[in-house]
């Protein structure tokens, strides 16, 4: 077996870009200018939907897109940083490392299924893995125009150790150039529009626009329900097991209910300082466990693995539901997440016959479109229960903060019936996909 460069810094960009450049312009996004806006809604939507843009290629290779993934992140750093002394800097920044955030972890999984199957071995050293998850989120903690610079100046480190560690330097343009001139009709148009959509629900949201939002929901609720109507006649040119498919979308949910929904909900119970110590920091915890101990507690357990994970998962859900054990809920979601998303990466790679692009893609296609279909479920039943408090409709937009015109006893008057119907839904659809699918988990157990 022969050994590979370091992987540490394409890991911890793989584990981090969905989150940390997120917590910063949603910070910024708070100053409530059209500018701070456009560049959440801009990284915001690329990450969202970014996964989809790969289905409208019909082929692509590993190296082709972990390259231009890597290189468009570095280059949105670089504008991240010139963002100090040119403010519209900021604007393209959102956008590449947006892109760069939704394209990196399936890349990320080619390449480490890729070095699998070659018989190579990618080590991490885990103490520059703590160091590299400590600065970024030290970064976060500065003030003013010296946050952007510290977070950009921390990711374009990580990108051109990553670019130097994977052997992305080496491969040449004309094959990323040719996976982008393949794009197909059809499949883009699918992308822009869940593009559109989330664009407006974002925008909508943030600028506090009734219009924009309805709208947004509204043509959600079509393509949902166009979705449901044609997904028997769909699932038969499914190319994954169906049980495979379900937990995946699941785990994209329970990633947007321990991001979005914790975060709103927390700023608006317990303040907006409350952020780091309830969320951010207990998500970190249950991380950075979950990637140091995670495998070692998963050779012990063996094929109880799954059910221990899913069980991990109804347990924290519940706990979330509780103010004094939140943060614990947190760190424990986050924890058995990671641990689930883990062995879905190696269940795609033994139980397909597809190649290792294919197989990546539609993983973390089906955990977008879990994320996606969660977030816009949970403004439609907010916009529901606001309805049903006789409030205006713009209150929806004021949830997240205990400041405005809205009393905290109001907000959480909404978020609270919000908490335990999201939870309870969680807990429920994993208590049926863990009892449903039990003989297909037991009949194919990991190598």
């Amino acid at each position: 077996m022969t050994s590979n460069p370091a992987h540490h810094a394409l890991f911890v960009l793989s584990n981090t870009l969905t989150i940390v450049p997120y917590i910063f312009f949603l910070s910024i996004s708070k100053e409530q200018t059209l500018f701070a806006i456009l560049a959440f809604v801009l990284y915001y939507t690329f990450k969202m939907t970014g996964v989809f843009f790969l289905q409208t290629l019909p082929q692509f290779s590993t190296s082709a897109l972990l390259t231009i993934s890597l290189w468009i992140g570095t280059v949105g750093a670089l504008f991240g940083i010139f963002s100090m002394v040119w403010g519209s800097a900021l604007l393209p920044a959102a956008a590449l490392i947006g892109l760069s955030a939704a394209w990196i972890p399936p890349a990320d999984l080619m390449y480490r299924q890729q070095a699998q199957l070659q018989e190579r071995s990618l080590k991490n050293d885990w103490r520059w893995v703590l160091i590299y998850l400590v600065l970024l989120l030290g970064a976060i903690q500065l003030n003013g125009k010296w946050q952007a610079v510290g977070l950009f100046t921390g990711y374009l480190f990580l990108f051109i150790s990553a670019i130097w560690q994977s052997g992305a330097i080496n491969v040449r343009p004309r094959g990323v150039w040719q996976m982008l001139k393949q794009v197909t009709g059809k499949q883009l148009l699918a992308y822009l529009l869940f593009f559109g959509l989330l664009f407006l629900l974002r925008t909508g949201r943030l600028l506090k626009s009734n219009t924009l939002f309805e709208w947004a929901l509204l043509g959600f609720m079509f393509v949902f329900a166009l979705l449901m109507l044609t997904v028997g006649r769909r699932r038969q040119f499914w190319r994954m097991p169906f049980y495979l498919n379900v937990l995946t979308f699941l785990h994209g949910i329970v990633g947007n209910f321990l991001f979005l929904f914790g975060s709103v909900y927390v700023g608006a119970r317990f303040g907006q300082a409350a952020l780091t110590s309830h969320v951010y920091i207990p998500y970190a915890i249950g991380l950075f466990v979950s990637m140091t101990f995670g495998g070692f507690l998963e050779k012990k357990l063996g094929a109880s693995t799954i059910f221990v994970h899913l069980s991990g998962l109804i347990l924290c859900t519940w706990l979330f539901c509780f103010d004094a054990m939140l943060p614990i809920g947190l760190a424990g979601i986050s924890f058995f997440n990671g641990g689930l998303n883990r062995w879905l990466g190696q269940r795609y790679r033994v139980l397909t016959a597809e190649t290792i692009e294919n197989r990546s893609l539609a993983k973390y296609a089906t955990q977008s479109k879990g994320s996606l279909v969660h977030q816009f479920l949970l403004m439609g039943l907010l916009f529901g229960l606001i309805q049903k408090a006789q409030l205006p409709v713009n209150a929806i937009f004021r949830l997240s903060s205990t400041s405005g015109t809205l009393h905290q006893e109001t907000i959480v008057g909404v978020l609270d019936p919000a908490k335990w119907v999201s939870a309870v839904s969680i807990i429920l659809l994993f208590l049926v996909a863990g009892c449903y699918f039990r003989k297909d988990l037991k009949q194919n157990p990991l190598p």
